[in-house]
């Protein structure tokens, strides 16, 4: 995934470059297909300025922190009435309960992902239901009356372990949050990732163009315009040098020895541009012709 960080870096090298090719318009113009890959790369440019500037409005910091927060809710919800159904499950020899409850610790639940917490939600909710008699019908009773009857089995939860209608209640209301909450951030980042795979295409697009024309096309013009080409060319190292520091970051070479085959990595790079160019030079030459 590309990081707004590294987006505005290579809009900055690119921009960089435009700003060469802007300079030394009169022999861009000498080569018509020369001249159209500048303007390509500009438009490329104009592109990754746009979703660089979307991607800094789509902010899902709100969103994670309102998802993380009903997280936390339901959490402290659910774990008070695990804890009563554990023990009421251990009391009344209830094996298969025991067997589906054991596992379900404070740290698993505060370290279960999203989608496995909300599916432990519901299950407990229908446990508590099934062995407290807190029916769906029941509940709907509760939030209208008061002076409602109670069985036998909420009885025992409510009085002998605690477990109250509202406790129950309250599960499914903070899961419902949670959903809602988890659903509004899923769906932002969707927007992000769709606003990221943009961004990749137009700077695998600019790569391409730098690669299969505008290097090549720069080797034309060395000769008659070396300042030209020296101000390029020291950009475009620039560029790859950066690129090149970004693979390692990523691959996080952190090591004295790393930033050594780094700093050996861009001397290389550096040292074999024109070679790496000139490769292409002959092709250019056959496109112009």
């Amino acid at each position: 995934m590309v990081s707004r960080k590294i987006d505005t870096l290579k809009l900055d090298k690119n921009a960089r470059i435009i700003d060469v090719f802007s300079r030394h318009e009169e022999i861009v113009n000498k080569f018509s297909r020369f001249k159209v890959a500048v303007e390509q790369l500009n438009l490329n440019q104009k592109k990754l300025m746009v979703f660089s500037s979307l991607l800094t409005s789509n902010n899902t910091d709100s969103s994670e922190k309102s998802k993380n927060d009903c997280r936390i809710e339901l959490v402290n919800k659910i774990l008070p009435v695990i804890t009563i159904l554990q023990v009421f499950a251990y009391d009344k020899k209830k094996k298969k309960l025991q067997n589906q409850l054991k596992h379900l610790t404070s740290d698993y639940i505060k370290n279960s992902t999203d989608v496995e917490l909300v599916k432990i939600s519901k299950k407990i909710w229908m446990s508590a239901n099934k062995y407290g008699a807190y029916s769906l019908a029941f509940i709907k009773k509760f939030k209208s009356s008061k002076n409602i009857d109670k069985s036998k089995a909420l009885i025992k939860l409510e009085k002998g372990y605690g477990l109250v209608p509202e406790m129950v209640k309250n599960i499914e209301e903070a899961n419902i949050r949670f959903i809602e909450s988890l659903l509004v951030f899923r769906g932002e980042l969707k927007e992000k990732e769709k606003i990221l795979n943009k961004i990749k295409k137009n700077i695998n697009q600019a790569k391409k163009l730098f690669d299969n024309k505008l290097d090549r096309f720069m080797l034309l013009v060395e000769k008659e315009n070396p300042g030209f080409y020296k101000e390029f060319k020291q950009e475009r190292e620039t560029q790859l040098l950066s690129k090149l520091k970004d693979k390692v970051l990523k691959e996080k070479f952190v090591s004295s020895e790393d930033i050594t085959i780094e700093g050996n990595m861009a001397k290389k790079d550096e040292s074999n541009f024109r070679r790496k160019t000139s490769q292409k030079a002959k092709k250019a030459n056959k496109v112009e012709a």
